[in-house]
């Protein structure tokens, strides 16, 4: 059984332990069955490697049939060794900026862009919330803000940002866990049933004075509204009256520090766009590592990643890469694209 205690406290160590593909295939292995192999076809507890190959054949005499470690996970029928997988959700896990297909291309030497593209869409996806995942309170911050976007000019405003919508825990000072949303319309209906789907009934809502969010008390929830304004650092700032006297304090910092640390992520790892079909899952990445940032050991992390992996099949090939259905095409000829084009030609777009 696979003992938790013992896993790589750093880097070396980790290299260390998995310097073969033997040693991968094992731990893929006991992370799949921690309580040892169980056939997929029967359901007989029991089986042994086939010499030379990585199937398990059942123990069970009237079955007897072979079971691939990879079938019916991440790397279902995938060709690369398991090692190499192990690897890139290792550089996922331990770099908070993230990493970009590019880097990962040259790091595990593909000679394929696209792969290394595809396998960072897998792993984002299985780092998404699950149904099963705890409610977030017993008090949370929740705020709006715009991401991504691309500048045509120096003097035109950016254009194709998109709208997220967040919540925080507040953890007395600090933060707690943290749930993040591409949203398509600032209304009522979106906004609080965000806060519903992600909030436990009872917790106080602290959000700012926008009128979206009025219905939250009528919902189960304390809702603790506050007017906004500018504030030091560009965070928001709520004005109470204390005496006669109007007092400025920093309102919602938590979210605030979200939004901050994504948006240096997109200037980073993905220069400073991200499209339509794929934001959501570079916020759940986020997200992912966000709420687990405390780990004593930062590679149960990659742990953490490893256990959903071997739980989530992967999808089609039209799917992974946002696609609504298999022939529409990746890339829609919207206004944004046409002006992208634009800014790098050196041209102007006339419409």
């Amino acid at each position: 059984m696979l003992q938790i205690d013992d896993f790589p406290k750093n880097e070396l160590e980790f290299h260390e332990r998995f310097n073969t593909e033997e040693a991968c295939r094992e731990y893929w292995v006991q992370t799949r069955w921690p309580d040892g192999f169980i056939c997929p076809h029967c359901g007989h507890k029991g089986g042994w490697t086939l010499k030379g190959h990585e199937e398990i054949e059942c123990a069970n005499a009237t079955c007897g049939k072979q079971t691939s470690p990879r079938a019916g996970t991440v790397l279902h029928n995938s060709e690369k060794p398991i090692r190499a997988w192990l690897l890139a959700m290792f550089h996922m896990s331990i770099n908070k900026q993230g990493i970009s297909a590019l880097r990962l291309q040259r790091l595990l030497g593909f000679g394929s862009y696209d792969t290394a593209l595809r396998w960072l869409r897998e792993l984002r996806r299985v780092m998404a919330p699950t149904a099963a995942s705890d409610k977030l309170g017993p008090e949370v911050e929740v705020d709006e803000t715009f991401v991504g976007g691309v500048q045509p000019d120096t003097k035109g405003p950016y254009v194709g940002k998109k709208l997220v919508v967040g919540i925080v825990e507040k953890n007395g000072r600090g933060c707690g866990r943290a749930r993040l949303r591409v949203i398509k319309r600032r209304d009522g209906a979106t906004l609080c049933g965000f806060v519903k789907e992600f909030v436990e009934q009872g917790s106080i809502v602290c959000t700012d004075g926008y009128q979206g969010y009025v219905e939250l008390a009528g919902m189960g929830f304390v809702h603790d509204p506050r007017t906004t304004t500018s504030g030091k650092g560009g965070n928001s700032s709520a004005l109470k009256i204390e005496g006669g006297t109007k007092v400025v304090e920093i309102h919602l910092p938590r979210i605030h520090r979200l939004f901050s640390k994504f948006d240096r992520i997109v200037a980073s790892a993905f220069q400073g766009n991200v499209s339509e079909e794929h934001i959501q899952s570079y916020l759940d990445e986020e997200c992912f590592r966000f709420n687990r940032r405390t780990f004593k050991n930062p590679l149960k992390i990659f742990h953490a990643v490893v256990t959903r992996a071997v739980t989530s099949q992967c999808v089609p090939l039209w799917k992974s890469r946002g696609r609504e259905a298999p022939d529409v095409p990746t890339k829609k000829a919207t206004i944004e694209w046409k002006l992208m084009g634009s800014a790098l030609q050196g041209c102007s777009y006339n419409g």
